[in-house]
């Protein structure tokens, strides 16, 4: 399925912050990224028609965020 919404205000969530990226991890662009500070956010995930939701996490570079 795919997600349908995404809440960035929900419990547990949080708007952009910096992080290192020890290991390879994939940005919003599909790029992977390591050893560098790269942005981190945490949202919920509605899945199909809204009866499932799941904590998701996001990554990005500085470009992708502005």
């Amino acid at each position: 399925m795919d997600i349908t919404e995404k809440i960035y205000g929900g419990p547990d969530c949080y708007h952009w912050k910096p992080v290192f990226a020890w290991l390879p991890v994939k940005t919003v662009r599909g790029k992977y990224v390591w050893w560098k500070k790269i942005y981190k956010q945490r949202y919920w995930a509605v899945w199909g028609t809204g009866f499932h939701m799941s904590p998701e996490v996001e990554y990005a570079e500085l470009f992708d965020i502005i």
